[in-house]
């Protein structure tokens, strides 16, 4: 949640992060019922460059299939207020923001942990992945990267259902990416209550249904079956795929690269050197 959520929080090292960490997993996690086992960090931990600070810790939680985002959020907010911490919720994505202690002392400040529940940690993994920039893996962060992803999931298998006598697309089915819970096929419909076709439509009431949220299949439905998770783990390594001959949707490759301009133009995010073509 980008280190804002939770206003008591300041920046911290690595090494006052891995302490915190450790903190975590034997003085909160346990007593909100969740083993080691069921946990995953994620994002850019561990491969900031040494100088660079961590605004705040994703932390993935694994939680039953049974459970509902919301109700998990709230449980484990639960927890965390009655142990008197400051929290900030995001039920819909099952992100609970709280105000940690660094490293279990309220005395050296708070950090901002964001707990990410989560039904599969490799599913969370893949999709919250970063690249390790000690190492130079990447110029940019890893939502480049989820951007152009979430591109590829949108634009090749897009059916249009329905359009307007004047040729306007009116109904379309999609697949989208729905962070926790992977990914959906939904039908959307552009027309206003007006009469008018309007940008963003409305999900279609009972056309939605589950397709995976499997990291291979992803990549299968996206860039085909010779590729693995560390194919695509960069933006560079993604786009480079995108721009191959052997791409599986060079057909649809034109349609992919403008719904990715469109997603950072909407994100306010500076085009990749890439794009310049």
């Amino acid at each position: 949640m980008g280190g804002n959520a939770v206003k008591v929080s300041r920046p911290v090292t690595f090494e006052e992060a891995k302490e915190t960490i450790q903190w975590v997993k034997k003085h909160i996690l346990p007593y909100a019922n969740f083993s080691e086992e069921e946990m995953e960090i994620l994002g850019s931990y561990g491969k900031k460059l040494d100088a660079d600070l961590y605004n705040d810790i994703d932390i993935a939680v694994q939680i039953s299939r049974l459970e509902l985002f919301p109700n998990a959020t709230q449980r484990l907010a639960g927890y965390l207020q009655s142990w008197g911490y400051d929290i900030k919720l995001n039920p819909g994505f099952g992100i609970c923001s709280f105000g940690c202690p660094i490293n279990g002392k309220s005395e050296n400040g708070y950090v901002q942990i964001d707990f990410m529940l989560t039904y599969s940690l490799s599913w969370s993994s893949f999709l919250y992945h970063s690249p390790d920039f000690r190492k130079g893996e990447s110029k940019y962060k890893g939502l480049y990267r989820n951007i152009l992803l979430m591109a590829l999931i949108t634009e090749p298998e897009k059916e249009i259902i329905k359009t307007t006598p004047d040729g306007g697309i009116e109904e379309i089915e999609v697949n989208i990416l729905r962070y926790p819970r992977g990914v959906w096929r939904v039908r959307k419909n552009f027309m206003g209550k007006k009469g008018k076709l309007v940008k963003n439509g409305y999900n279609v009431e009972g056309s939605e249904h589950f397709v995976t949220d499997n990291p291979m299949e992803v990549i299968d439905m996206t860039v085909g079956t010779d590729f693995i998770p560390m194919d695509i783990d960069t933006f560079e390594k993604l786009w480079g795929i995108v721009m191959s001959p052997n791409f599986k949707w060079i057909n649809k490759r034109e349609g992919i690269i403008n719904r990715f301009i469109e997603c950072l133009g909407e994100q306010n995010l500076p085009l990749p050197k890439e794009l310049n073509r």
